[in-house]
């Protein structure tokens, strides 16, 4: 078994678990367990990285992202020219919830697991960057900084956003997502 196929048998097994324990608050998500393979982990095959993405410097919880687990698996690719490449997959469980409050009966979060690929340039020395379209309102650009070893995840309108939204008023949103910081994953040892 993969240390990628681990890590997604372990999520689910989290899931599983939060779904049974904590069916209706998302709020009280905390992850359970050993995994800490927080940071960016180098090597002569690719890039590696997992943690949280987060709004950095905001202090405000409900303005950060649904709770999330990611990891950020790159490989190096050769084309027909034996030319490299780096193609990056980033694997995410998030948990998304309602505006209800808690209710027995209908449970508020959706736990979900999303996977999107992204092909890499470097913009600059040590700065890798690859845009993938991943909705119909927004495209998500991942930017790995190797100098500084953060990993962002940002957002851009798609050019048919404003279409929808002509159509359907609110259906994009009037804001862009901010940009996130994959950041440490926080572990409850106190279980």
């Amino acid at each position: 078994m993969s240390i990628r196929d681990a890590f997604i048998v372990s999520l689910l097994g989290m899931f599983g678990y939060t779904s049974t324990a904590y069916a209706n608050s998302c709020s009280n998500v905390d992850v359970i367990g050993s995994f800490d393979e927080s940071g960016l982990r180098e090597s002569e095959f690719g890039i590696y990285a997992a943690g949280t993405f987060r709004i950095e410097g905001e202090g405000d919880e409900g303005k950060q992202p649904m709770f999330n687990l990611a990891t950020i698996n790159c490989e190096k690719q050769l084309d027909d020219r034996g030319r490299a490449s780096l193609e990056c997959k980033v694997t995410q469980a998030v948990v998304y919830a309602t505006s209800d409050k808690p209710n027995t009966d209908k449970p508020n979060c959706s736990p979900d697991l999303v996977s999107e690929t992204y092909s890499m340039k470097e913009l600059q020395k040590g700065v890798l960057t690859g845009m993938e379209n991943t909705s119909a309102c927004y495209n998500t650009t991942l930017t790995i900084d190797r100098n500084t070893k953060r990993v962002y995840m940002s957002f851009t309108k798609t050019k048919e956003a404003d279409n929808y939204d002509k159509i359907k008023p609110g259906t994009c949103g009037g804001t862009l997502p901010r940009t996130q910081v994959l950041g440490r994953v926080l572990i409850n040892r106190d279980r």
